[in-house]
């Protein structure tokens, strides 16, 4: 013999499921605190094996789900930086020219010169110093943000390069006044052929948005303060390179461009929000303290 419940029942489960549902509801603030933790936990790379979007972290394998290895965002920023770069181009002469006339000559011509300090060692020193930091203090933060910055330096460096030969773009200061001065293929050898793309500039790009995306993240409240400041920073190391006469200023776009890309991708790869690269390019820098500094090397494992 078999029994169902009467259709008079069925309102006094659903009454009581309800009941069940508010005794046992969470506060929205505690569902904030949640979120902010799965973030922050998400921070430790080493640092687990699964990404914020569930995709295995690269160099992990972790189940069947795997995102793109560049995201649409990096093809919108590749145009609107090209797109950038042309209109600058039009005026390079003119906008070269208007920087002489920034504010007091000494004053300028001794910022330039520290603006050139900051973007040529000072990224991959920062990196370095951070990741030595970290392993010391035992701050997996700190140390995995200062790795994510030296890959972000060495893989901007190494794309600059290989532009700075191909296009061979000639110096403001060996064709003043022609900013249209190319010798295909002959950057490689002659730094005076190398003024596309910035690489200094590149390279402050670079370390600076590595920063502000992990800060992001660790710190959202230092934001306001921390991006004026990393940008401002950056910027001020191309502006330098072009008071110098070193760079033309779509050289200074086109490396920012550069560097602001490679900084994303390097920070997307390191979350685990893009597909691994088999040949390790982006996920298997090895650093490693010695006594008589630090031992950088590639991992094709």
């Amino acid at each position: 013999m078999t029994s169902s419940a009467s259709p008079l029942q069925f309102p006094a489960i659903w009454n009581e499921n309800v009941r069940a549902r508010h005794r046992y509801a969470v506060p929205s603030h505690h569902h904030h605190h949640r979120r902010t933790q799965r973030r922050a936990t998400n921070i430790d790379r080493n640092r687990g094996r699964i990404g914020r979007f569930g995709a295995p972290v690269a160099g992990c394998d972790v189940g069947a789900t795997s995102r793109p290895e560049f995201g649409r965002n990096t093809l919108a920023m590749a145009t609107g930086a090209l797109g950038a770069a042309v209109a600058v181009s039009l005026f390079d002469s003119r906008l070269l020219d208007g920087t002489r006339r920034l504010g007091n000559r000494a004053e300028m011509d001794r910022g330039s010169a520290f603006g050139s300090m900051i973007g040529g060692p000072g990224p991959i020193a920062l990196g370095v110093t951070m990741y030595a930091a970290g392993r010391i203090t035992g701050d997996g933060f700190i140390a995995s943000t200062g790795r994510e910055v030296v890959r972000a330096v060495l893989v901007s460096g190494g794309l600059t390069a290989v532009l700075k030969g191909a296009v061979g773009r000639t110096r403001p200061f060996a064709s003043p006044g022609d900013a249209d001065e190319y010798n295909p293929g002959h950057g490689f050898l002659n730094s005076v052929r190398g003024s596309f793309p910035s690489g200094h500039t590149s390279a402050a790009f670079a370390a600076a948005t590595v920063l502000i995306r992990e800060m992001d993240v660790a710190h959202p409240h230092a934001r306001p303060i921390a991006v004026p400041l990393l940008l401002g920073s950056a910027s001020f190391v191309g502006l330098s390179r072009v008071y110098d006469r070193q760079h033309w200023p779509s050289d200074v776009v086109v490396g920012a461009a550069i560097g602001s890309i490679t900084g994303y991708e390097v920070v997307a790869h390191a979350h685990g929000d893009r597909s691994r690269i088999d040949l390790g390019f982006l996920s298997h820098l090895v650093m490693s303290p010695q006594k008589s500094g630090m031992q950088l090397g590639w991992s094709l494992r």
